[in-house]
């Protein structure tokens, strides 16, 4: 009996972890674009002013409200509507001249298209603020695994030392060498796995994911070719530039605003329709209801005060956008320009470490332990040629990253950040 309430109470125990325990995910960097570009405050703000930007245009095309009125004159004293001498009833509406709706649809529809390309300027962002994201993790990752490779080689070399030593073949101080640089090395392990927990709650945090979650990156620091040289880069990136395209249509956006403001010079027009009833008063027709119609006409006459004034200031923003555009465009040719020469420098280097470095850190490697064995080398030599390995292979690794992270930045480089 005791053992089955021992075995419920575990049960009972297990069952919050087990309840709260989650299986850890694999994530590719595309399913991570594909999570953040959903669940950042940024993405999702630009896509409520989507929505924003419609309402507007909905506004803009905005008619007056026609206006219902009854008058009654010549009352008698007691209030009766019935006995009143003239009874109107009238419906009225106010219409523009004709372009001035239209007008303010163009301005508002051009802030719509605004409002769109800056949902794809503002995603880009979120791309290259996510790769980069994934890329740190992965060259902590890479680095942890770097490390783990070393302490196994220091510590298969540390097996050979103690039995050379016991064997009277080796020096205590070379024991103790070893244990020392094993030791360091499992220190930098500790540090960079807590660099690489790091590195995931931070990708959590940009999914908009809480730090419990687990993830299993599934892509891996992999070199690619750039495929396109400067001037096609120039060309491709800044016909792609959602930037440059909004500081652009801000100047038809512009334009549109001074039409709006000159269609103010303009007048307005007014019809109104009447029921009108004359008691006492016969038409030829013999009856005492009339039809009456009333048509006006708004006259610009105080025009050197608001209107001027509006004229003038779509003016002023109109020329302010159109010298925009070239700053703008200048921006991001030096930004695309900049960004391609750190990719292909970054580009060059791996190609440095695939080409020569690696081979060659592998092959000293395998020479100095054949050395240390032949009694050709000590052991303080060996682990400089380990460190140099180790250093070799991390670096490698953290060239891999600068090249993918600049490749990225080179991708967006037309979006400037705000």
């Amino acid at each position: 009996m005791r053992k089955l309430i021992l075995i419920a109470r575990l049960f009972l125990f297990s069952l919050p972890f087990q309840a709260f325990a989650q299986p850890p995910q694999r994530l590719s960097i595309e399913e991570a674009i594909a999570i953040a570009v959903t669940a950042q405050p940024e993405v999702l703000a630009a896509q409520k002013e989507i929505e924003a930007a419609e309402g507007r245009t909905l506004q803009a095309g905005r008619i007056a409200n026609p206006e219902i009125s009854a008058v009654y004159n010549e009352m008698p004293t007691g209030l009766s509507f019935g006995e009143a001498g003239e009874q109107d009833i009238s419906l009225s509406q106010i219409i523009e001249f004709p372009g001035k709706r239209g007008a303010r649809i163009e301005f508002a529809e051009h802030g719509k298209s605004i409002a769109e390309l800056s949902l794809w300027r503002t995603r880009s962002l979120v791309t290259v603020k996510v790769k980069r994201t994934y890329y740190q993790a992965l060259l902590a990752a890479e680095v942890v695994k770097n490390l783990d490779f070393t302490i196994s080689l220091v510590s298969d070399f540390l097996k050979v030392v103690t039995d050379r030593y016991q064997a009277g073949s080796s020096s205590y101080i070379d024991l103790i060498r070893a244990k020392v640089e094993l030791s360091r090395l499992r220190n930098e392990a500790i540090e960079a796995r807590r660099d690489a927990v790091s590195r995931l709650s931070e990708l959590n945090l940009l999914l908009g994911r809480s730090d419990e979650t687990p993830i299993v990156l599934t892509d891996s620091l992999v070199s690619e070719p750039l495929g396109l040289s400067r001037d096609s880069a120039l060309t491709y990136y800044v016909n792609a530039s959602s930037f440059l395209q909004i500081v652009q249509l801000d100047v038809r956006r512009s334009g549109s605003l001074l039409s709006v403001a000159q269609t103010n010079y303009l007048p307005d027009f007014g019809v109104s329709l009447s029921l009108q009833r004359r008691r006492g008063q016969l038409s030829p027709t013999g009856t005492d209801r009339y039809l009456g119609l009333a048509l006006g006409v708004s006259v610009p006459l105080w025009f050197w005060q608001a209107p001027k004034g509006e004229v003038q200031e779509a003016e002023a923003l109109l020329d302010i956008a159109t010298i925009r555009v070239e700053a703008a465009r200048r921006l991001v040719l030096q930004k695309i320009r900049s960004s391609y020469g750190v990719a292909s420098v970054a580009e060059q280097q791996v190609k440095a470490f695939e080409t020569s470095l690696i081979r060659d850190t592998e092959d000293e490697l395998r020479s100095g332990i054949a050395a240390y064995q032949n009694n050709q080398i000590d052991a303080l030599n060996l682990f400089d040629i380990y460190r140099t390995y180790r250093a070799t292979k991390i670096e490698y690794a953290r060239a891999l990253y600068n090249y993918l992270a600049a490749k990225a930045e080179l991708e967006a480089a037309g979006e400037i950040p705000e």
